[in-house]
Formats: C-alpha cells, sequence, structure tokens
C-alpha cells in the first residue's frame, strides 16, 4: 500500500503555496538537503502527484486532491479547494467541492480502496463512481456531479430554459440523468415532461425534413 512520509507531505504542501518548484528551491525554503528533495520529487512524480514541466515540477490535480486528503493545515486544504475548482474547470462553490471530496473518502473506504487507486485527473471518473452511489451522496455532492456531467457530457437546452442530459430507461422512457432545472434546482434521475416535449419536437423537425 502506498503511504506517504512527513517530507511528501510537506512537499505537496509547498506546491500548493508555489504550484511550481524546482528541487533546489525547495531545499532552500525548508532546509531539507537538495539530494532528498530530489529523490522525494522524483518519487511523487512517479506517483503522479506531481509532473516535471519548464520550470521544474508542477503539481496535478491527483496531486491537488491526495494533498487534501492526507494534510491537516486548514489553509492548504482551502487552497486545494481552490485549485481544483481551476484543474477540473467547476464553476460550483468550494463548499460543495469539499462534501463532494469528502463523500470520495467514505465510499472508497466502504470499498476498502486507496485514495491511490484513483487518477483524480479527470472528474468525469470520478463523479461517475460516485454517481453509481448515489442514493448515500449528501445534495452537495451531487451539485458537484451534475456540474462535472454538464460540463463534460452533451446537453440540450429545453423550452423552459433548462439544460438536461438525456438518457433511457430501461422501459425505453426518456429522462434527465443530469438537469439544472429553473424551477427544481439540480436534478439527477429526473423524469421531467419537458423532455417528452423536447423529444416530440426533434422528431417532427426529423420526419418534415424527411418528407
Amino acid at each position: 500500500m502506498i503511504k506517504l512520509d512527513d517530507i511528501d507531505i510537506m512537499v505537496l504542501e509547498e506546491f500548493i503555496i508555489y504550484l511550481n518548484l524546482t528541487s533546489y528551491k525547495f531545499s532552500k525554503i525548508t532546509g531539507v538537503p537538495n539530494a532528498t528533495s530530489w529523490r522525494v520529487f522524483n518519487r511523487l512524480a512517479e506517483l503522479g502527484l506531481i509532473r516535471k514541466n519548464d520550470k521544474g515540477f508542477a503539481i496535478t490535480p491527483r496531486g491537488v486532491v491526495i494533498t487534501y486528503l492526507h494534510t491537516n493545515k486548514e489553509n492548504i486544504k482551502k487552497s486545494c479547494l481552490s485549485l481544483l475548482k481551476k484543474f477540473w474547470n467547476y464553476n460550483g462553490n468550494e463548499e460543495d467541492l469539499k462534501s463532494f471530496l469528502e463523500d470520495i473518502c467514505k465510499v472508497l473506504k466502504s470499498l476498502k480502496l486507496s485514495p491511490f487507486t484513483i487518477c483524480f485527473n479527470q472528474p468525469v471518473t470520478v463523479a461517475t463512481m460516485l454517481y453509481n452511489r448515489i442514493e448515500s451522496l449528501r445534495e452537495e455532492s451531487k451539485r458537484v456531479i451534475a456540474d462535472i456531467f454538464l460540463n463534460f457530457f452533451p446537453s440540450v437546452d429545453l423550452s423552459n430554459g433548462c439544460k438536461a442530459i438525456i438518457s433511457y430507461d430501461n422501459e425505453g422512457k426518456p429522462y434527465a440523468l443530469v438537469a439544472r432545472c429553473r424551477k427544481e434546482g439540480v436534478k439527477l434521475n429526473y423524469y421531467c415532461p419537458e423532455i417528452s416535449k423536447y423529444l416530440g419536437k426533434m422528431n417532427n423537425e426529423l420526419l418534415q425534413k424527411l418528407h
């Protein structure tokens, strides 16, 4: 099992602050010997938590999540949430994202999985994992899933101004996998009457083109 020691966590915390670092700069900031810093940097890079770039190394979205889960510093946790919003192109608030990460931890613990088994670089992968356990999630986490799905999957604009990702159930009935509804707010697995109207209109337009 992969475990991080105190120096690993210290390095990640500094990356949250500086975003880009060299082992030399980290050594100067912290007093950790450069040889040790270089060894730790390369180990974290192998784990996909940081990556090499033209400025030395940069933290990855995976690294941000792992830092959030391991740090005890509230200011670092807050910075992690802010960074993750940018990395994931997430439009919601940080408190919802905090709940989302906490629910990820609960799900992983229930499955007896380490956070290191998850990539975290692609938010849709994480959102899909949680979506399959939607009944156990908080409303805040559901809003994050909805936002991620709407950013990733094709959606349609309904006549009432709502946005939805349309799917079909086992009986062939259309429903919104995710909907951002003006009246109901964010909904998952939502049977909205506007969807049938939308599909009926699209079918009529298609038939007219065929004739």
